[in-house]
């Protein structure tokens, strides 16, 4: 992952390497409750907004998961990555094996008049984003779905939870000023870091939303030892951001936590929360 001002911009290979831990990770539940509540709208076609859409990989797992008859419009502010999507994604299809109809957006998230993006949309669906943002950014979010009597399936916030077993010497002292460097700005101000599940929750209730939360933890172990590297590599960097005299420590625990998990002597738990809500009849 790398920061690039004015957005907090990520790697295509790194979208991709954490795409199967994500799909195993989500809540279905909350999967099915969305497709049976677009199933009741008295639509021809259910539009579906995906906010920060990256290279597609909410849509990849959702599509083929979703009643029938779907227009997606894929927002993002990386054309490179939704023009990647266009290429690769024209052959999905709904739980009935019918085409989807794809469209994409670049569009600025935090643009003054973002919430065009979302006009006509049914659901509005986003993934790994609401750590990024503002509570007043998602307080803006909330009323312009409310606006639309859109439903949301909001998934992989992160909720503070990382556990090591077995624990390991410097565990927390890295995982702290990981959660400090997660309230950086990203470019919508002061970043909510794992804050984000509870102020969705309470957001969306005061629109009037029923609300489920659920949890959709990643579990790493030697089995997925290219994602864990990874991550043990972006919190290493994430940390001497945030700690630089500290940087010889910090580097010898992510060493160290590298060659455990190699050795298939380290399991990681990294905690999310899936967040469904729809709009009060």
């Amino acid at each position: 992952m790398k920061d690039t001002a004015p957005h907090a911009y990520f790697e295509a290979d790194w979208l991709s390497l954490r795409e199967v831990a994500d799909h195993q990770a989500r809540a279905t539940l909350l999967t099915d409750a969305a497709s049976r509540w677009l199933a009741q709208r008295m639509s021809n076609e259910h539009h579906i907004v995906d906010l920060g859409a990256g290279r597609g990989s909410n849509l990849r797992y959702l599509a083929p998961r979703l009643t029938r008859s779907q227009r997606w419009r894929l927002i993002d502010h990386d054309p490179d990555l939704l023009r990647a999507v266009k290429r690769e994604e024209a052959g999905l299809v709904d739980t009935a094996g019918m085409p989807i109809t794809l469209e994409t957006e670049t569009l600025d998230l935090n643009a003054a008049r973002f919430e065009a993006g979302l006009d006509g949309a049914d659901l509005v669906t986003a993934s790994a984003l609401f750590d990024l943002v503002t509570r007043e950014w998602i307080e803006r979010l909330a009323r312009a779905c409310a606006a639309r009597s859109a439903a949301v399936l909001f998934v992989l916030s992160i909720d503070g939870t990382i556990d090591f077993a077995p624990t390991g010497e410097d565990d927390d002292f890295v995982t702290d000023l990981l959660a400090a460097h997660q309230r950086r700005d990203k470019s919508f101000g002061t970043a909510l870091g794992a804050e984000a599940p509870a102020v969705l929750r309470k957001a969306f209730e005061a629109q009037g939303y029923d609300v489920c939360l659920a949890n959709s933890p990643w579990h790493i172990d030697a089995g997925n030892a290219a994602l864990g590297t990874a991550l043990i590599e972006g919190w290493r960097s994430a940390a001497c951001e945030q700690a630089p005299k500290a940087t010889a420590r910090i580097d010898a625990w992510a060493e160290a936590r590298t060659r455990a998990l190699m050795a298939g002597a380290l399991s990681i738990t990294v905690g999310h929360q899936d967040f469904f809500a729809t709009p009060m009849p």
